[in-house]
């Protein structure tokens, strides 16, 4: 069985009254543990009962006194995001050498607690990435505003998902970003997604949704189920069909719950 390593913290989602437990490497986490990989999460914590809550999964938590706290507030506008508590930056030169010889290294930060700079430790032929984390940056009262990443530090990535969201800040970055990874998606929320190869662009067009629930999770449902799909396959348009797929199933509920079923799964592998 093939391993899957997701690097980023989880998170703790507010919502009015409660929370729910999320980050991309949770969304990411369960659907790669659905599709039967030996799946491991490496993030940074305070949570004691991982291996309870989510015992589908493993977990080397670094522990940390807190948990990265997000509210996400959906406006006319677009998201806008505060935070309220934050866990330090994963210590990668502490994962041990046989996690980071996964088949598969999924990095998926959602502020800047992955260093790409020490990413070549990682020994795989299989490097993939939802950057979003390294589009952001918080500022002293919480609220998270979009930043320049410093594209020349990340290494070569397999395949890259990006949200025009991110890149909303820094349009002419997409040269930069094209160069440092053999596959490239930008996600266009319910517009659909343009696929970027070395050769050719090509455009799929997002399956119509009656009614959207929460688009939380989806780019990292749809960047897990790209990746997974590539890895087996090895063929980008088949990839990016059956990502659109999943993550028009992901919107229709909240949290976690959004992860597609395996019987869910098993409906868009059946899609011609």
């Amino acid at each position: 069985m093939a391993r899957y390593l997701l690097l980023g913290h989880l998170t703790r989602d507010l919502y009015p009254g409660y929370f729910l437990y999320g980050g991309a490497v949770l969304y990411g986490g369960l659907l790669a543990r659905r599709f039967g990989f030996e799946t491991w999460i490496v993030t940074a914590s305070a949570e004691e009962d991982l291996k309870h809550i989510f015992p589908e999964l493993k977990f080397y938590n670094f522990k940390a006194r807190e948990t990265t706290i997000f509210e996400n507030i959906e406006t006319p506008s677009g998201r806008r995001q505060k935070v309220y508590a934050r866990a330090p930056a994963i210590p990668l030169k502490k994962v041990p050498r046989a996690l980071r010889r996964a088949e598969i290294v999924h990095v998926a930060p959602i502020i800047d607690e992955v260093n790409p700079a020490e990413l070549s430790l990682f020994e795989t032929k299989f490097l993939v990435s939802n950057p979003q984390g390294w589009f952001r940056e918080v500022l002293p009262s919480g609220e998270v505003r979009p930043k320049r990443p410093e594209v020349h530090f990340w290494p070569y990535f397999k395949a890259l998902v990006v949200s025009e969201e991110d890149l909303k800040a820094c349009q002419d970055i997409l040269p930069l970003i094209r160069k440092k990874t053999e596959n490239l998606v930008v996600t266009m929320g319910k517009a659909g997604a343009k696929l970027y190869t070395e050769n050719e662009e090509y455009f799929s067009k997002a399956p119509f949704v009656p009614k959207v629930v929460d688009t939380t999770g989806a780019g990292d449902v749809f960047a897990t189920a790209f990746f997974a799909m590539l890895y087996v396959s090895g063929k980008p348009k088949v990839a990016l069909e059956f990502a659109m797929c999943l993550a028009a199933i992901s919107v229709t509920r909240r949290g976690l719950a959004s992860v597609p079923t395996l019987t869910e799964i098993s409906r868009c592998l059946e899609k011609p």
